[in-house]
This record gives structure tokens, C-alpha cells and sequence, in this order.
């Protein structure tokens, strides 16, 4: 394995351990390049670049207090990093205008970095999100 691709495997970890389980925002500063393109459409998401994503991890993180999204798996090749999990939570805060259920949710998620200079400068994600609105009962 080349060098560039052991730094986005564990640059991909890391930013799914730290920021988006462990809550470290802070470290999106660090991590995430100011001027990221995000692939990944949510609605009632604003903004772009870093602050488009600092603000994707506080809206999960206000919505599921404890919000977990453990790898299963993660293939990188150079600058780029694909992973495979699950997203996990109770619904215990408002999400996108919907009160809080108090159900859980645990549904399947791909998520793809690419990375320059040790920052996510590109994101892609798809996650069951039929699936976490059925859990938490919002739909049939």
C-alpha cells in the first residue's frame, strides 16, 4: 500500500470516530478543507464547504444525542477512502422540522473522502433514509 492511501484509510476513521461519533467538532477545522464539495444532499442543509459540513454533524448530533456511525469496512486507494457501516441514534432532538420520537434507528451507510494536503476536500454518502424514517415511525 502506498503511503497517500494508509493516510486516507485512517483519515477516513478518524473523521468518522472523532467528529461524527465522538463530537469533536472542533476538528473539522483540522480535518475537513474549507472549500469541500459536498455530494451529499440533505434537506434543510445550508451553506457549503466546511461550515456545510460542520453543520451536517450538529444536525445529526442536536437530532441523536447519541449518534454513532461504526465502520465495518474501509477500502482506500491513494487520495480516496470508501466506507461501509451503520448510522445509529435515538430520536431525542428535532430533525429537519420533525419532533423528537424517542425511537432508534441502525440502517446501512456508504460514505467516500477524498483528501488532499490530510483534509476531506470531496464527499459522497448514501445512508437508508426510507429506512431511519420507518424506525422512527415517520411513515408507514
Amino acid at each position: 500500500m502506498s503511503e497517500a492511501t494508509d493516510r486516507s484509510r485512517a483519515l477516513m476513521f478518524r473523521i468518522t470516530r472523532e467528529i461524527r461519533d465522538e463530537g469533536y467538532i472542533d476538528l473539522v477545522d483540522e480535518l475537513i478543507a474549507e472549500d469541500l464539495i459536498d455530494h451529499v444532499d440533505l434537506p434543510g442543509l445550508e451553506g457549503a464547504g466546511r461550515d456545510r459540513y460542520r453543520a451536517s454533524v450538529e444536525m445529526m448530533r442536536a437530532a441523536f444525542p447519541d449518534f454513532r456511525n461504526p465502520l465495518d469496512l474501509v477500502v482506500a486507494e491513494d487520495d480516496f477512502a470508501v466506507s461501509y457501516g451503520r448510522m445509529t441514534g435515538t430520536h431525542l432532538g428535532e430533525l429537519m422540522g420533525v419532533p423528537a420520537t424517542g425511537k432508534r434507528f441502525d440502517v446501512p451507510v456508504f460514505g467516500t473522502l477524498r483528501f488532499v494536503d490530510d483534509e476531506a476536500v470531496e464527499r459522497w454518502g448514501l445512508a437508508d433514509f426510507m429506512g431511519l424514517t420507518q424506525q422512527l415511525g415517520l411513515m408507514g
